[in-house]
């Protein structure tokens, strides 16, 4: 009896690979996939038609677990965010709700509340917007309390 066993492993019928090496592999490509996924236009609602202007010195965000804000400006000038589109008029309302959000965020969680917001406002415009419309909308959200603001451009024609 020991003979029978000893020949069923043994032999060239019973083959078993060891499977480590191609694990490891398939976590490092999966790994290596997630990392360079673009996240960002989830994030930043792509379903919105925004052309972004363009700039050879584009560089990513830096932190993505920092308290964000993000608005798209459309051609009209209607500022969009999540579901939310606010005409021009209703805008200045809308900051203040904005910064007051964050303000009562920030004291749930026992942080210091100041006068200046903590929050990155990420902000897409359109490139056929007028700039002096883009811009009085920022001024709109520094006086609401926003301080930080990074403007969304590409880096090349093709992104």
């Amino acid at each position: 009896m020991s003979r029978r066993t000893s020949r069923r492993n043994s032999g060239p019928e019973h083959v078993s690979p060891n499977l480590t090496p191609l694990l490891d592999i398939v976590l490092q490509l999966i790994t290596f996939f997630m990392m360079l996924v673009h996240f960002g236009s989830k994030v930043e609602e792509s379903a919105l038609i925004v052309k972004l202007p363009v700039a050879p010195a584009a560089l990513p965000g830096d932190d993505p677990g920092m308290d964000r804000l993000v608005v798209s400006l459309d051609t009209t000038g209607r500022l969009v965010s999540g579901k939310e589109e606010v005409p021009p008029i209703e805008q200045p309302a809308w900051w203040m709700r904005q910064a007051g959000l964050r303000r009562e965020g920030a004291e749930l969680v026992a942080l210091p509340v100041t006068q200046s917001l903590q929050t990155r406002v990420f902000v897409r415009g359109d490139r056929r917007l007028a700039y002096g419309r883009l811009r009085e909308s920022l001024a709109q959200g520094q006086q609401a309390g926003f301080e930080r603001f990074s403007l969304i451009v590409k880096r090349s024609e093709e992104e």
